[in-house]
């Protein structure tokens, strides 16, 4: 089992580039948090769980497009990943990645445990 977690001020995601955007997060990523007044908060839960498992894989070279951050119908994040990841994830001898997200007070947390 590893685990990864990261924790962002939602604030670092206001006012970013288009650039930005598109070369950090993909398509989905960006018409999910687009619906929403305050986007910025979800550009920021994507990010952060962006991080988290980027540290749970440990040395493995990842980028922001090796991971994608979708809902499922109720609403609950699940983690989209590359098949660099899934052989990562099989080499470890684990099978699932688990994300979970929490805002308070303009921060945003993420945790990454894989299993």
């Amino acid at each position: 089992m590893e685990i990864g977690i990261d924790i962002e001020q939602n604030d670092r995601f206001v006012d970013k580039s288009e650039k930005f955007l598109s070369d950090t997060f993909l398509p989905e990523e960006i018409a999910y948090a687009e619906k929403f007044a305050k986007s910025h908060e979800h550009y920021c839960a994507f990010w952060c769980v962006k991080e988290a498992v980027i540290k749970a894989f440990g040395n493995l070279k990842l980028n922001a497009h090796d991971i994608c951050t979708l809902h499922d119908e109720n609403g609950k994040p699940f983690v989209l990943i590359t098949s660099k990841l899934e052989n990562a994830l099989a080499e470890l001898g684990l099978g699932e990645i688990k994300i979970s997200i929490s805002h308070a007070k303009g921060y945003t947390t993420a945790v990454c445990l894989l299993c």
